[in-house]
C-alpha cells in the first residue's frame, strides 16, 4: 500500500548511541559533516522516534507500492533560538535511516526526503498553522493514506501538521503516536477533527438558510437520517417544490426519533397545507409570500445579492398580483391551463367597468400607451393607483377599498413601489439581461428607505410591507428547522 508519511524532527529524534546530540543545529551541521568523511560510523547513530514508527507502518501496510516519507525540520530567522533548529537532523535521518530499513525490508525505491520549516517560530501556533498549509504536498496519484507522526518536533508544528493535514488529506489522513516508552499506535484524533470540522460546516449552512448545502453535509457527516430528512424538506421548500418537500417530510417522519417526530407534529405538520391545495385563494396568497420572504432573507444573509434581487422582483410582482385579485378580483394566473380563461376573464372585468377602462386607456408607460391587455407589472401598478390612489369603483360604484382602509393602502403601495430600484438593478445583473455586478452597498444605494435610515436593510423593507397586510412572517419554520438540527447534533 503506497503511503505518504510526514512527521516533525524534534531535538530527541536524532542521537549518537544514546546520547541527545547538543545543541542540535551546531551539531547536526558536523555529524553531518564527519559521516560524509567517514560512512562506517553513521551505524552509531539512533533514530529513537522515526526509526520504531516507520516499522511499525511496514508491519501492518504491505510495502507493494512505494513509499514516500517527508521531514520537516526547523530553520528559524531569530539567531536567538536557531541553536535548537532541527534541519540537519532531518537531513541526517532521510541520508541514514534509509539505508538501516532496506535490510529491515522496505524496497529500494523508498523515498525519503527532508524539508525546512523557514520564516516562522515553530512555538506559535498560528505561525506554524500557516507554515504547513504551504509546506503539505498534495497525496500522490496511486497513495492511499498520509500518515502523521505525532511525536517529534513542537507542540505547534504538530498541530499546524495535523491541522493542514486534516484539510488537505480528508479521509485518507491518519495519525500515529509513540508514547515515551511504549509502542506506537494511531490515533482517532484525525477523524475526530475531522468530524468536528464537518458538524462546524453544517452549522454554518444551516445559519445561513442553505438546506440544499447542508443535506449532504449531514449525510456526510452520519447524522440520523431522520435530521437529514428533514433538511431535505427544507430545502425542497425553499426551492418551492412543495410536493417533493411533502415526500422529504413524509420520510423524516417515518425515519426520525421521538424527537424529531414531535418537532414535525408541532411546528411542520401543516406548513404545507394552504401551499399545495386549492383552498382559500387569499390564505394561499399569503402563505406564499411568506415563503418568498423568509427565502429573499436567506439568500440576503449569505451575501448572495443578485439571487436576493430576483427574489425582489419576484416579491414585488407577487405582491402587486395578490393586492390585483383581492382588491379588483381580476385573475393573474397564466399557467398554460389557465391561461386562456384567465386572458377572458382580465378583459371582461376590465371592459364592464367603463371608469376603470378610461382610466387604463390614458395611461402611458414610457411614453406609449399603456397595453392593458398584457398582465404584467405595469398592468398591475396602474390598475392599483386606480384603486388605491384614485379611490376607483367597482361596476357597480362601490368603492374597490373602504375609504378607512385608503390611508393603509396608500403607505403599502408606496413602498411597494419603492423596490422598483430594485427590481431595475436585478434586470441588470447576470440573473436578468445584463453582466452588471451587485454589493450592498449598490443595493443601499438603490434602495431609498434603507439609504434614509427608514429600515437596517431591504430585509426589513419587505417585512413592513407584508406586516401593512398583516401577514406575520416571525414564525419562520427554516430557523426553527435549523435551530433543531443543530440541537440535536449536540446531544449526538
Amino acid at each position: 500500500m503506497a503511503l505518504l508519511i510526514l512527521c516533525n524532527i524534534g531535538a530527541r529524534d536524532v542521537m549518537w548511541e544514546n546520547q541527545e546530540i547538543r545543541p542540535a543545529r551546531e551539531g547536526g551541521e558536523r555529524l553531518l559533516q564527519e559521516l560524509a568523511e567517514d560512512p562506517g560510523q553513521a551505524a552509531r547513530l539512533r533514530f529513537p522516534i522515526l526509526e520504531p514508527c516507520l516499522r511499525y507502518l511496514l508491519s501492518r501496510h504491505p510495502l507493494d507500492p512505494p513509499w514516500r516519507v517527508i521531514l520537516f525540520g526547523t530553520d528559524q530567522p531569530d539567531p536567538r533560538h536557531r541553536s535548537s533548529d532541527t534541519l540537519y537532523f532531518a537531513e541526517l535521518i532521510a541520508r541514514h535511516l534509509p539505508e538501516r530499513l532496506r535490510e529491515a525490508g522496505f524496497r529500494e525505491d523508498f523515498r525519503m526526503e527532508a524539508r525546512r520549516i523557514e520564516g516562522i517560530n515553530p512555538a506559535l501556533y498560528d505561525e506554524a498553522i500557516e507554515a504547513f498549509g504551504r509546506l503539505l504536498p498534495p497525496l500522490p496519484e496511486g497513495f492511499q493514506h498520509a500518515y502523521v507522526i505525532l511525536a517529534g518536533g513542537t507542540p505547534a508544528c504538530n498541530m499546524g501538521l495535523l491541522l493542514q493535514g486534516i484539510r488537505r488529506y480528508g479521509e485518507r489522513l491518519r495519525a500515529l503516536y509513540l508514547p515515551y516508552g511504549g509502542e506506537p499506535h494511531e490515533l482517532r484524533v484525525g477523524r475526530q477533527l475531522l468530524q468536528a470540522f464537518r458538524e462546524e460546516a453544517v452549522r454554518d449552512r444551516l445559519r445561513e438558510g442553505d438546506f440544499a448545502r447542508a443535506e449532504p453535509l449531514l449525510r456526510d457527516l452520519g447524522a440520523p437520517p431522520g435530521l437529514i430528512a428533514l433538511a431535505a424538506y427544507a430545502a425542497r421548500r425553499m426551492e418551492f417544490d412543495f410536493e417533493g418537500a411533502r415526500e422529504a417530510l413524509d420520510r423524516a417522519m417515518t425515519e426520525g426519533d421521538p424527537a424529531t417526530r414531535a418537532f414535525i407534529r408541532e411546528r411542520l405538520q401543516h406548513d404545507l397545507d394552504p401551499l399545495l391545495g386549492p383552498g382559500d385563494p387569499q390564505r394561499r396568497w399569503e402563505a406564499l409570500l411568506r415563503e418568498l420572504f423568509w427565502n429573499a432573507r436567506a439568500a440576503y444573509r449569505s451575501r448572495r445579492y443578485a439571487d436576493f434581487l430576483g427574489r425582489v422582483y419576484r416579491f414585488q410582482e407577487a405582491l402587486l398580483r395578490y393586492l390585483v385579485e383581492m382588491l379588483l378580483g381580476l385573475p393573474t394566473d397564466l399557467a398554460p391551463k389557465a391561461r386562456e380563461e384567465t386572458r377572458r376573464r382580465w378583459e371582461e372585468g376590465i371592459r364592464g367597468n367603463p371608469a376603470l377602462l378610461r382610466f387604463l386607456e390614458q395611461q402611458e408607460v414610457e411614453g406609449r400607451p399603456l397595453d392593458w391587455q398584457q398582465i404584467s407589472r405595469p398592468t398591475y401598478k396602474a390598475l392599483l393607483a386606480f384603486a388605491i390612489e384614485k379611490g376607483g369603483t367597482d361596476a357597480d360604484g362601490h368603492p374597490l377599498v373602504p375609504e378607512r382602509e385608503r390611508g393603509r393602502y396608500q403607505e403599502l403601495l408606496r413602498w411597494v413601489n419603492q423596490l422598483d430600484p430594485l427590481v431595475e438593478r436585478r434586470h441588470r445583473t447576470i440573473i436578468g439581461h445584463d453582466f452588471i455586478g451587485v454589493s450592498e452597498e449598490d443595493l443601499q444605494a438603490a434602495y431609498a428607505p434603507w439609504r434614509e435610515g427608514k429600515v437596517r436593510d431591504p430585509v426589513e423593507g419587505l417585512a413592513r410591507i407584508l406586516g401593512m397586510l398583516r401577514i406575520d412572517t416571525r414564525d419562520d419554520p427554516y430557523s426553527a428547522i435549523a435551530d433543531f438540527i443543530q440541537g440535536r447534533l449536540s446531544q449526538e
